[in-house]
């Protein structure tokens, strides 16, 4: 079944109409903007891939989570520095941020909605590769996260990630979608790469928060207010007692 969504624009406004194959997908689409619905659209409707990725558990606190998401020159140094992955990330404007895989993919995320349990990205991105020199493309990520806590009362994060891709050559993308099955896994893995190195860091936290910390402070180009703030976070002062 398909869900179909008819913006109704202002004045002067253009429409933008909204397929969504899968309804359980669940993109906010009555809490996005208008121009984000559009940016939604160009690739959802008609994408070259599409896939949802099974839930998988960090085990961290969700604040540390949602730091790591919001702060991705912060993560890509220490994905970097920990040798689980080569990501480069420069932050553009307030919720957006360019990264270069050192695989020869770069892209532009920019975060289109933003809610507790939900994030939408619109990423325009590039591949420089062997068998095809240059490939551009534009696609949507859409990130779910739900709050898990353990019998002992540790916190997890439990996300989900959807993803559709539409690449900008016709000609690329009909062969793309003839061979699906094969080509699907190598752009979904690229599409999804920088949130499972989130995952990855996450994981390397839980277990050694003190060694990730130190690791941090090694690294002269991060923004100390940053590295500070990622401290409170690993090792919160206890509240203190009540009278």
């Amino acid at each position: 079944m398909t869900l179909v969504l008819l913006v109704c624009p202002v004045a002067g406004e253009q429409t933008c109409e909204v397929h969504v194959g899968d309804q359980e997908v669940g993109f906010p689409l009555d809490k996005m903007e208008l121009q984000a619905l559009c940016r939604l659209a160009g690739v959802v409707n008609d994408p070259t891939t599409s896939h949802v990725n099974p839930p998988i558990v960090t085990p961290v606190r969700k604040a540390i989570y949602d730091f790591l998401l919001d702060h991705m020159v912060v993560t890509a140094a220490l994905v970097r520095q920990l040798a689980l992955g080569e990501y480069r990330v420069r932050q553009v404007g307030t919720q957006g941020f360019f990264g270069d895989d050192g695989q020869g993919s770069e892209a532009l995320f920019d975060l289109l909605y933003l809610a507790p349990t939900q994030r939408v990205y619109h990423v325009q991105g590039s591949h420089h590769g062997k068998i095809f020199s240059l490939v551009t493309g534009e696609a949507i990520v859409l990130l779910t996260a739900q709050t898990r806590s353990d019998n002992s009362g540790k916190g997890s994060v439990e996300t989900q990630m959807a993803v559709y891709s539409r690449l900008d050559n016709p000609v690329l993308a009909t062969l793309v979608k003839v061979l699906q099955p094969l080509l699907r896994g190598a752009i979904n893995e690229k599409l999804a790469g920088p949130f499972l190195a989130v995952h990855r860091l996450g994981e390397l936290i839980a277990a050694d928060p003190e060694q990730v910390y130190k690791q941090t402070e090694t690294i002269s180009e991060l923004d100390k207010a940053e590295v500070d703030a990622l401290r409170a976070l690993l090792f919160p002062s206890p509240s203190p007692a009540r009278p």
